[in-house]
């Protein structure tokens, strides 16, 4: 009968070290990201991100915060960038100026992370633009681009722009 106490013992160690390594994993503290401006015209225009982070006690964070933005800049370093915390507190510049390849357009995400812990912001910028309609099959409800007009009337659909 002694034999099987031995089994059952493995068992409660077991699950004991386990939640002990489990509750290390845990991201511990407080993370917070905000912006000086969220709405950016998607043309050079910057703005200021400010991180703050407390540790599980609620005292200022240590170390460093990694952030990556969607699209735009970061520290005029690129998309990508590490920042110190001093006092639990950092801050750094963001733009976002639209090129053919990425437009600054609607919305970007910026995240963070310190400490296993994650935040993120958006960044708002103006919505994209419908392109122009070259006169087919819409029943008018888009500017015409067809020849005739300019594109000055509204296009009915079916007189390919004239």
């Amino acid at each position: 009968m002694h034999r099987h106490w031995k089994f059952l013992g493995l068992p409660l160690l077991l699950g004991a070290a386990l939640f002990a390594c489990s509750a290390e994993d845990e991201p511990t503290g407080s993370l917070e990201v905000t912006l000086g401006v969220i709405w950016l015209d998607g043309q050079g225009e910057g703005t200021t991100l400010y991180v703050t982070a407390l540790d599980a006690e609620g005292k200022p964070g240590t170390g460093s915060v990694k952030l990556i933005a969607e699209r735009g800049v970061l520290a005029d370093a690129g998309a990508e960038a590490e920042v110190t915390l001093q006092g639990g507190k950092a801050s750094v510049s963001y733009a976002c100026t639209s090129t053919p390849e990425k437009r600054c357009e609607n919305t970007a995400r910026i995240r963070a992370e310190w400490n296993g812990v994650k935040d993120s912001v958006l960044v708002n910028f103006p919505a994209a633009e419908a392109p122009e309609d070259a006169g087919t099959g819409d029943g008018g409800t888009r500017p015409d681009a067809g020849a005739g007009d300019g594109g000055t009337r509204p296009d009915a659909g079916t007189d390919g722009g004239r």
